[in-house]
């Protein structure tokens, strides 16, 4: 690690931010915002009764593992039109990943199947099952680790920047709201194709890969700019969780001017204190793209310090869970190659 290069990473935001942050604690409901009687929808401005606030709204998708996370003050319509228009787009991205760091989602761990049906894994209380038919070229076997190769399925870049600006939003302080009205219309339009919105400068991401079992506790912060410093984007939102950390700038056209600047990193947890399994990798991902991208290909490595491994044929997923199958005992490390 370049501790001179982390340090100016930390003195930047310190310098040009303000910042608020949520962290996951494993078991106790966070709220957003108060519990009005007057209650307004933060997306749509609408009132109860006009509008129900039934449905549990999570200001992280819970597609990353967010238990805690609530949004009171969104109604269940506009969570209807988020969850139908974003969240898929977000889950086909993550796609395996989701499978191997043992994200546990509204319906448990996922299982992975790939695409030509040759490969399949389950998360079990036995550990991950992995199921893979001779031939199959979709995993390559190594000395403790496991190298998948796999393909995500079809999805829109721009929709999975949107749902990260959602979860930005989500978690703003209602008071900043003001500042975002055109950022929820452009969230809140029907086709991802056509908008009266020009928000490419915006558009793309930084992702981190931590490897390592130690999974990120989930960590949610924004960074608003201070009111003496122009030229930055004036808010900009970082989402930690399992092996994954995402970056963003969230869109505000009001506060915003001209900017061209190179985008800082946010210094992660696993550089500022916790446990190394590795470097961690940080790409640039544009995500303007409106059209579906398909057949896109990822490559994730599992490492691990034992493992059982029996050849079968002609069983079921609940007879090779019986007979244990390839069962990963314990869990060592996991990469993004």
């Amino acid at each position: 690690m370049d501790l001179q290069e982390l340090s100016y990473r930390m003195g930047y935001y310190m310098y040009n931010y303000d910042h608020f942050t949520y962290v996951h604690n494993a078991g106790q409901t966070q709220f957003v915002d108060i519990d009005l009687t007057d209650k307004a929808c933060r997306f749509c401005g609408k009132h109860y009764p006009d509008v129900k606030f039934k449905k549990k709204a999570h200001a992280i998708s819970e597609l990353a593992g967010n238990k805690e996370f609530v949004l009171r003050n969104e109604c269940d319509s506009c969570n209807g039109f988020f969850g139908q228009k974003l969240e898929d787009d977000f889950s086909k991205y993550l796609g395996l990943g989701r499978t191997l760091s043992q994200i546990h989602a509204k319906d448990g761990v996922p299982s992975y199947k790939s695409r030509d049906g040759k490969t399949r894994i389950d998360f079990t209380n036995k550990g991950l099952v992995i199921q893979d038919t001779e031939g199959s070229k979709n995993i390559e076997h190594h000395e403790n680790y496991i190298l998948f190769h796999a393909v995500r399925d079809t999805y829109t870049p721009v929709a999975v920047y949107k749902a990260l600006v959602k979860m930005a939003l989500s978690l703003l302080p209602y008071e900043q709201m003001p500042f975002f009205l055109d950022t929820v219309d452009w969230l809140k339009e029907d086709s991802h194709l056509s908008s009266k919105y020009d928000m490419g400068s915006y558009q793309s991401m930084i992702e981190r890969y931590v490897p390592g079992p130690m999974t990120l506790q989930m960590r949610a912060t924004g960074f608003i700019r201070k009111s003496n410093v122009k030229n930055i984007p004036y808010y900009i939102f970082y989402l930690e969780f399992a092996n994954y950390s995402f970056q963003i700038m969230v869109p505000c056209v009001c506060k915003d001017e001209l900017f061209s600047v190179k985008v800082i990193p946010v210094p992660g947890a696993d550089e500022t204190g916790g446990p190394s399994y590795g470097t961690s990798k940080i790409k640039f991902v544009d995500l303007s793209k409106k059209t579906k991208v398909k057949d896109e290909p990822i490559d994730l490595c599992l490492g691990y310090q034992t493992a059982e491994r029996y050849d079968v044929a002609g069983i079921t997923i609940d007879e090779l869970l019986n007979k244990e199958g390839i069962i990963l005992k314990k869990r060592l490390d996991i990469n993004e190659k």
